[in-house]
């Protein structure tokens, strides 16, 4: 989960917020509207006991949403991401601007103003 305390700026991509299995599963929910656990399991070839679990956290942690479908003889779990990609993008660098300015107040701000990426 995007933990400040937990970012890894060495991690390619989304696992510098998330672990490899939430940022895989993430993925897919933002390409897919809705998906039972074992569409996700087919999507990503995660087990499906990790997806389960991940799924759960994700849930609890804001970032997927969780419905009961009843259709059918079956009652399962439909899942979905709780915000486009980008929305998530803009809550997760809000985080950790915010944790940045706190930490290093005018620099922090200064440096945003000044901003270039050096390749």
């Amino acid at each position: 989960m995007v933990k400040l305390d937990r970012i890894n700026l060495s991690n390619e991509g989304l696992t510098k917020f998330f672990s490899p299995i939430e940022s895989q599963i993430m993925q897919v929910l933002w390409e897919n509207e809705e998906l039972t656990t074992s569409m996700i399991t087919e999507k990503t070839d995660i087990p499906l006991s990790s997806v389960a679990g991940t799924l759960d956290r994700l849930v609890k942690a804001g970032y997927a949403n969780r419905e009961l479908d009843k259709s059918g003889n079956k009652v399962r779990y439909i899942y979905s991401a709780s915000d486009s990609m980008d929305n998530t993008a803009n809550h997760i660098t809000q985080k950790v601007l915010d944790s940045l300015v706190d930490t290093f107040g005018k620099v922090a701000i200064e440096n945003f103003h000044t901003y270039n990426k050096k390749k």
